[in-house]
């Protein structure tokens, strides 16, 4: 359960196989309307003008009495750049969904049709650890300006509605359950000016929507007879989702709805204690009791241990398992090779050595156990994914598990199966998160602590010399502290020595002015868990400062010479939202040439808005000039409200580490 669905993101490839994947002769495509002259004839989009292309009418038809949902597209090409729309991929999990059903064609704009009749073919576009996302891709022919394309495919599921929800008084209902019918991303990245949403449903259990920012113009109408439950979905003019730098996850954001099958159901909540409930089940005989990890808590505790002591050996012990979550894919024979075995408990766990993310999270549970804690698992919904949404009845938000653990009053919360995670550190993603405690006795609704600035560190120290020609070199020290570290080790898990190598020189190289040089000397700790992350480079950085006759101009900033303001758009759509809130220090010291002294240099710039600080001074240190910088951002989440603010908070950054600092030329050193 560790990351679900982020891990989707992580690696592309591009191996392709032929497929005919049931294409058939021309027909009318299923659910989409007669096409109009007034379609034929659109040159723009009214609504959004200048848009590449529209989509005319989305139709997608979910039947849970077969198991199939049908999905029919009508795009309009109105400008050059919209034929990139006749490239279809039709994205599908190989071990969950089978398509079938595929039809394609062109119209032109004189009516004329062009049948898609060439080859589908198979592309694998995720493979990680347990998973496999593939899709169906073909391209459509004779696509131009003001032409209209339209395809529809069939998804055949594997999975079919559990015999609870069909036949539910067969059962003795004594908890609250939810089963999704239809989840429909109704927002696409064009503008839709037409969406029907129809989902058949079995009898038996009643449906049940949630609805993400649905439109007011949206109208429901639901229908039944003694065989089948049907909802209707109608939208209007649906505009293009937005796509913003810092914005929280899609899911959150873009318009949806879905439905889903409820029995027993009375409140959200309830349903929440009751998945909380069922999984405290299973979990708990996971954990069990055991005697050799009694043994084992008796060893790792002294006398006199304080409760954070004690928790603190059982992390450390716990973070000694290897944890095979966070290996590489392996061949079938690697796997074979290795013969790790199932583990049925937290013993096995202890004795064998190895676990997942989630079973060293219980091993740790059971130790805390064995030494009196009061201690639960934690099931939370990755900010990576989504940000919990607890009006919507669905389990699969809960994709990541962390521990709490009572201690006095208070309940500490962590996550020792994240390798290289500190004690009292969450992963960025699981703070500030919400998810369920499971408890059998108490399990109730929860939002995990919002990590600190200070938890987020990364200072950058650099001894540089500067010549007379301008050129700039010297070295230069990174340190990652907290959720920097742990980032930056995760990824490397990912990565050779020579991706790592890579992704440290341009991390830095960015951050320089054309033209420059950076070469790794070394670094420290990659697989430590509380000490920083430590990188050592040398740097060139040719022209860094101006010669003007006697003068040299020098940047005021080393590192920020190409950095622009992320929020200069004068409008804002979505929140803001960084991940992690954070620090950024800097010490820069540049020795001077010989003969050369400072003539000016900019004012200290100190800017204190709360939530978001910055500071900087240049300052005459002997034969060198010394830069202090200092950036603060205190919150990971800011409203569209407060966007205008943060604008301008980092208009002042950008122009303060855009000053200039004079240098004069002695008459001595002007003669050499």
């Amino acid at each position: 359960m560790k990351h679900l669905g982020f891990s989707f993101i992580l690696v592309v490839f591009s191996c392709f196989a032929s497929t005919t994947a049931g294409l058939t002769s021309a027909q009318e495509l299923p659910n989409l309307p007669a096409i109009t002259p007034e379609d034929l004839a659109l040159k723009d989009n009214p609504a959004a003008a200048g848009s590449p292309a529209v989509i005319l009418y989305y139709a997608v038809d979910t039947d849970n009495t077969n198991g199939t949902e049908t999905i029919s597209v009508r795009i309009k090409i109105l400008q050059d750049e919209g034929r990139k729309y006749a490239d279809v991929q039709i994205p599908y999990y190989e071990k969950q969904t089978h398509v079938e059903e595929i039809h394609a064609r062109t119209i032109a704009p004189d009516g004329t049709r062009a049948e898609f009749t060439d080859q589908v073919y198979d592309r694998e576009i995720v493979k990680a650890r347990k998973v496999r996302v593939s899709a169906k891709v073909l391209t459509l022919p004779n696509v131009q300006v003001g032409s209209i394309i339209e395809y529809s495919y069939r998804l055949r599921y594997k999975e079919k509605v559990p015999d609870l929800f069909r036949h539910p008084e067969a059962y003795q209902i004594k908890d609250c359950y939810a089963y999704p019918a239809a989840e429909w991303e109704i927002q696409r990245d064009l503008f839709v000016h037409h969406g029907r949403f129809t989902l058949h449903a079995v009898t038996g259990s009643p449906i049940k929507d949630f609805y993400v920012a649905l439109p007011k113009n949206a109208v429901t109408e639901r229908r039944a007879d003694k065989t089948v439950q049907t909802v209707q979905l109608d939208l209007d003019d649906v505009p293009a989702f937005e796509q913003e730098e810092y914005s929280p996850p899609e899911g959150n954001l873009k318009i949806r709805a879905d439905m889903y099958y409820a029995v027993g159901f009375g409140c959200p909540d309830g349903y929440w204690a009751g998945v909380a409930r069922r999984h405290a089940e299973d979990l708990d005989k996971f954990i069990g009791k055991s005697k050799a990890i009694e043994r084992e808590e008796t060893r790792l505790v002294a006398p006199g241990d304080t409760d954070e002591a004690k928790l603190r050996k059982f992390y450390g012990r716990v973070q000694e398992i290897r944890a095979v979550s966070f290996e590489g894919e392996k061949t079938e024979k690697e796997v074979k090779q290795e013969n790790l075995k199932e583990l049925k408990n937290a013993e096995d766990v202890l004795s064998h050595g190895y676990g997942t993310a989630n079973e060293i999270n219980l091993l740790f549970i059971a130790l805390a156990r064995a030494a009196g804690f009061e201690a639960q698992p934690m099931l939370v919904s990755s900010r990576k994914v989504a940000f919990f949404m607890r009006g919507y009845p669905n389990e699969r938000q809960l994709n990541a598990m962390i521990v709490s653990v009572r201690t006095g009053s208070t309940s500490v919360y962590l996550d020792p199966g994240t390798r290289f995670c500190p004690y009292g550190l969450l992963p960025w993603d699981e703070a500030d998160a919400g998810g369920v405690l499971v408890d059998i006795n108490v399990p109730n609704l929860r939002l995990t602590p919002a990590s600190r600035s200070q938890d987020s560190v990364l200072r950058r120290d650099a001894d540089l010399k500067l010549n007379t020609d301008g050129a700039l070199s010297g070295r230069v020290t990174v340190l990652y502290f907290g959720q920097e570290a742990l980032s930056m080790r995760l990824d490397a898990l990912r990565q050779d020595d020579v991706e790592r190598r890579k992704v440290l020189e341009e991390s830095l190289k960015s951050m320089l002015s054309q033209g420059a040089t950076v070469r790794l000397v070394k670094v420290e700790a990659w697989e430590s868990t509380d000490v920083p992350l430590k990188a050592e480079f040398e740097i060139e950085v040719p022209n860094f400062a101006s010669v003007a006759g006697k003068r040299l101009i020098l940047p005021a900033s080393v590192f920020h010479s190409r950095d622009k303001n992320p929020f200069s758009s004068p409008r804002r759509t979505h929140p803001i939202c960084f991940g992690y809130s954070q620090e950024r220090y800097e010490e820069v010291r540049v020795e001077l040439p010989t003969g050369i002294k400072v003539e000016s240099l900019p004012a200290d710039e100190l800017d204190d808005q709360g939530a978001a600080y910055y500071s900087f001074s240049l300052q005459a240190d002997g034969n060198a000039i010394k830069a202090t910088r200092s950036l603060r951002i205190s919150k990971h989440f800011f409203s569209v409200e407060q966007y205008k603010n943060l604008s301008h908070f980092y208009a002042r950054v950008s122009e303060a580490d855009a000053r200039q600092a004079t240098l004069l030329a002695s008459a001595t050193a002007t003669s050499h």
